[in-house]
């Protein structure tokens, strides 16, 4: 069936062009997505965000909450003091009153508060841990603070909630509060739902469905919710209606939202408080639609896309991440990648994706995607000249560019200097090493088992397999000496468990991950306590560092939507955007010298308050003591150590493994330890089942 898939993929790439607006549903017949055994219908519509007045006495707004009935809208936030506020304004923001709910937030005791508003009262339930004496559990307390429309105080009283009913709960603190008439609310305690009423009793414990039967309805819904890139509302009859994408509409980092009056809005966007209003459909209309597909947790382009769809007068991005249609996990993610790709097949092309480093080269392979060099090439401000030499020589394949990530981070080894200069040293300069500094010296930090050993010097087995030549390397002489190496090794049932330390000298190397300069610094610092030699995995390519990429935007070949794809792509460049909220060293030149500058400041922290920048300490794990120690600033001298230690890394690699590759390689490396087979029969093994898997796909 693969193969059938796959010659299918390649015939519609050499033989099709779609467009990506040819199968958009027409207005009378909104799309349905189905998640699980739940029917969501897709309403939603673009609107146009207007900035209001953030309420003057409040420095933070946690919850936004409407009434139909009096049109008066309560937004609820806490001050500079921590002291909790209600603010009370109408669905046009046209005048604002407050009120102090006399409430503050203790979080020694690990306090949670949940708020609910009906047409006559607003509603606090305050849950309170609280440790007691040492070996006994924590016990909980519950109240109900009930304030007029107004928000003056009504009544208090306590609750005792049977630990019966919580059985199921891993944390005893209120998570969310819904009115379900004047004098009756539900309690959410970590998914476990609570009838009560307003006099400190318990009434009943329900199911989630059950609970929604005894909300009320407003707005036409029982209840709303945000999931994903949307808002949603929950009706009676349990409908799902899909009424915002966040994306369509420019909206992002969403924390608090609520709908209003005439079909509007009201939300709060990474921090500031919106009213939204439906867009002109005529104006969104002349817009070009661009498709964008991915397949996995998208929040840290999320902002970026929102921002792009309210700046833009040219193009809209159209998000479609097919993870909405299953729940966030390994399998999950890969249901969503065989549905991007089955849409392909099917003719469903989109004008861009964002996929993982694997999928892209899979994709490449087969001629999917337009190279990038070619709108660098006409490009004055992103040309290649703009990026890093180094990266594009990772990212590229036989001179072209077929996909492109606004980041990168870095994975390698190091040891102290003392030990060895070495760097992106052969496997028999590593093992030379070793043996030389052996047996005072385990090899790194803990867990020196084979198990562990070779999952560390093989690195989840990236360097060994070519995804976009569907090829492998297993009988290669570098996995063979892995095997052989690690089988020097006791097993994981023999193994100690002793912890060593690379800072006192009893381990000689250790794993770095950096995302940043500043990373760089701390591990040396924390790690070492020393000046280190980033000696990289043993290699006889002399890629021992590598770049990880992760997820990386990608054009489609076919797509008639190319240069709006790349106006949203080169977004990511700017140096005002920090690139999006993907953390990594920018794949630009410009973006790499000011994130070489910054690391050489102290780090510090804006203060809410006052805005000014807060000078704060930087730690790092010390292995040694188990404890934190402080981070001295670098200097400019190792601040040119890393950068020319960072210019050298010409190898990329996926930040993500493959599962089922990593399962045939455990199953006979298992079987290799144990004395079933040798090192080279284990390797051929491996080659093979790998070989035959790969070649499916391609």
């Amino acid at each position: 069936m693969k193969k059938i898939l796959s010659f299918l993929t390649a015939f519609i790439f050499l033989c099709s062009v779609v467009s990506c607006d040819s199968d958009k549903p027409a207005e009378n017949n909104p799309p349905v997505i189905n998640k699980g055994e739940v029917q969501i219908v897709d309403i939603s519509k673009p609107y146009k965000k207007t900035e209001m007045p953030f309420p003057d006495k409040l420095q933070g707004i946690s919850s936004i909450f409407y009434s139909e009935k009096s049109g008066i809208l309560h937004i609820i936030g806490n001050d500079s003091e921590g002291n909790l506020k209600v603010c009370i304004t109408d669905s046009d923001f046209s005048m604002y009153s407050y009120a102090d709910l006399k409430l503050i937030i203790d979080y020694s005791k690990d306090e949670n508060i949940a708020f609910a508003v009906s047409e006559n009262n607003i509603f606090a339930f305050i849950s309170t841990a609280e440790q007691g004496e040492e070996n006994e559990e924590i016990s909980y307390t519950y109240k109900l603070k009930i304030y007029d429309i107004s928000g003056n105080v009504r009544s208090v009283c306590d609750f005792v909630i049977d630990d019966s009913l919580l059985s199921d709960c891993l944390y005893k603190g209120v998570r969310g509060l819904s009115c379900a008439g004047e004098n009756r609310l539900i309690l959410d305690i970590d998914g476990t739902f609570l009838l009560v009423d307003t006099e400190g009793n318990v009434i009943e414990k329900l199911t989630e469905e059950s609970a929604d039967n005894y909300m009320e309805s407003a707005n036409g819904y029982v209840r709303h919710y945000i999931e994903n890139s949307g808002y949603y509302g929950l009706k009676s009859d349990k409908t799902t209606e899909k009424l915002i994408d966040f994306t369509d509409s420019g909206l992002s980092g969403i924390s608090a939202i609520s709908p209003i009056a005439k079909g509007e809005f009201a939300c709060l966007s990474e921090g500031k408080l919106y009213k939204l209003s439906e867009r002109d459909i005529a104006e969104y209309s002349q817009m070009q639609t661009i498709t964008l597909a991915a397949a996995s947790k998208i929040d840290e382009i999320q902002s970026m896309i929102a921002d792009f769809n309210a700046e833009s007068n040219l193009y809209q991005i159209d998000l479609k991440n097919y993870l909405d249609s299953y729940e966030y996990s390994a399998e999950g993610v890969e249901n969503a990648v065989n549905d991007l790709e089955m849409d392909i097949i099917s003719g469903k092309i989109p004008d861009m994706v964002y996929l993982d480093t694997n999928e892209i080269e899979k994709l490449s392979s087969k001629g999917a995607f337009a190279d990038l060099y070619g709108f660098m090439d006409s490009d004055s401000r992103y040309s290649r000249d703009a990026f890093l030499p180094n990266y594009l020589a990772a990212a590229e394949t036989d001179g072209q560019l077929f996909s492109i990530a606004p980041v990168f981070t870095i994975k390698t080894i190091a040891a102290k200097s003392k030990h060895t200069d070495i760097q992106n040293w052969t496997f028999e300069e590593f093992k030379a090493v070793y043996e030389a500094n052996s047996p005072e010296m385990t090899l790194f930090e803990s867990a020196n088992n084979r198990d562990a050993v070779f999952g560390f010097l093989s690195d989840d087995c990236n360097d060994f397999v070519d995804y976009g030549t569907h090829t492998c390397s297993f009988n290669s002489q570098d996995f063979m000496d892995i095997l052989e190496f690690s089988a020097e090794f006791p097993s994981v049932e023999e193994y100690s468990w002793e912890t060593t330390s690379c800072r006192n000298d009893t381990a000689l190397i250790s794993t770095l991950y950096i995302e940043s300069f500043r990373d760089i610094n701390a591990q040396e610092q924390a790690i070492f306590g020393d000046d280190i030699a980033f000696v990289g995995f043993p290699s006889e390519s002399g890629n021992g560092s590598v770049m990880t990429l992760s997820n990386q935007f990608a054009i489609m070949e076919n797509s008639p939507a190319k240069d709006g794809a790349w106006s949203f792509i080169r977004t990511f460049f700017r140096d005002d955007r920090y690139y999006g909220n993907i953390r990594g060293i920018p794949v630009t030149e410009n973006g790499f010298e000011i994130a070489m500058e910054e690391a050489l400041e102290p780090p510090y922290y804006i203060d809410g308050t006052s805005k000014q920048k807060v000078p704060m300490k930087e730690t790092g794990y010390d292995f040694d003591t188990g404890s934190q120690v402080e981070v001295t600033p670098m200097t400019k001298a190792e601040q040119e150590k890393y950068e020319a230690f960072v210019r050298s890394i010409t190898s990329a690699i996926s930040g993500n493994y493959d599962s089922s590759i990593n399962s045939i390689v455990n199953e006979e490396i298992s079987r290799y330890f144990a004395g079933a087979c040798s090192a080279e029969e284990c390797a051929e093994i491996i080659q093979n089942r790998v070989s035959i898997m790969l070649s499916e796909q391609s």
